[in-house]
């Protein structure tokens, strides 16, 4: 007996009764992540956007703050440095002559950062880095430099990947649920996903609720897709009992119809839209492609069939 037992999505058949006689809150606006109903259709977002707002944002504005941190770490050493150097400089020479450096009987250390000065008295920032990363002025140049190098190759990859990634970060296409033709679809990248609502199938856990769809990749073969929902906006945990009232309100509306659900208004719209710079814009051929992955799951019986635990039922 395996140690772990796998879980496989259920047809949404299988909970359609229990469903349907879950009351709703007709009152209240849809449950989230529910964007968009009017008549015809229901459609329904994931959580990618506020994920995006939730990971990669934070994510780059932790970068930029440590970057700031070890930048102006640098200037304050720079100025220290500066101002201990300039010191050492106007003491060695009370203590020696104003002609100290100038003679053959000056140190060899003393004289070492005293050469570091320009011709103002002023030492820059290069003189400061070159000592900084010298074994000559300092016992941990090498360490400094290693340091230095490392953080700038790491902000140098980082900082332009992160803001890469946010601003190409494309908002999603919602998921729609067609009463009239009683078929679920979205697309993605350019790609048309769709399913018969009888035949929709879902896998729900801890994290999200993963609502799965067919489509052809680019070698036109057959494939599943996962829509990944998360009511709660939560990116670690969400709980089954957030998953109900959203498959509720989806399965009364696809059964009954919006003045089922939401009978105070004809036609509702969510004021939510988290910002995104680009959207993943609606295929130019893609009635063609609905088209075809609905005529191809009609045509195929491709669906796998589970037993009453869930699992795949083998093949006789």
């Amino acid at each position: 007996m395996a140690l772990i037992k796998h879980h496989y999505p259920i047809p949404l058949v299988n909970k359609l009764k229990a469903l349907l006689s879950f009351q709703l809150t007709k009152e209240a606006p849809p449950p989230t992540p529910i964007v968009y109903v009017d008549e015809h259709i229901c459609k329904l977002s994931n959580n990618s956007m506020k994920a995006r707002n939730m990971g990669l944002i934070p994510l780059l504005l932790i970068v930029l703050f440590t970057a700031c941190l070890n930048a102006n770490n640098i200037l304050k050493s720079w100025s220290a440095r500066e101002r201990a150097t300039i010191d050492s400089i106007e003491l060695y020479k009370k203590k020696y002559g104003e002609n100290y450096f100038s003679s053959t009987e000056v140190n060899p250390i003393h004289l070492k950062w005293y050469k570091l000065l320009d011709e103002s008295g002023e030492l820059t920032f290069k003189s400061y880095l070159y000592a900084r990363h010298s074994n000559k002025h300092t016992a941990y140049g090498s360490y400094f430099y290693k340091k230095d190098i490392s953080f700038l190759v790491f902000y140098a990859i980082t900082i332009p990947l992160l803001l890469f990634f946010i601003i190409r970060f494309k908002r999603q296409a919602p998921m729609v649920f067609d009463r009239d033709k009683q078929i679920v679809y979205l697309w993605y990248k350019g790609k048309v996903r769709a399913q018969h609502f009888k035949n929709l199938r879902v896998y729900e856990d801890f994290q999200m609720m993963r609502i799965q769809t067919r489509g052809f990749d680019k070698h036109n073969n057959m494939q599943w897709a996962n829509f990944m929902v998360q009511p709660r906006h939560n990116p670690y945990y969400n709980g089954k009992d957030a998953y109900e009232p959203v498959l509720a309100f989806i399965c009364q509306f696809m059964e009954y119809g919006r003045e089922h659900v939401m009978p105070q208004c004809k036609q509702w719209q969510t004021d939510d839209k988290p910002f995104a710079f680009f959207d993943d814009e609606k295929p130019k051929d893609f009635a063609q492609q609905l088209n075809a992955v609905l005529t191809h799951l009609s045509e195929n019986d491709t669906d796998i069939p589970l037993d009453k635990d869930n699992l795949p039922i083998p093949p006789v």
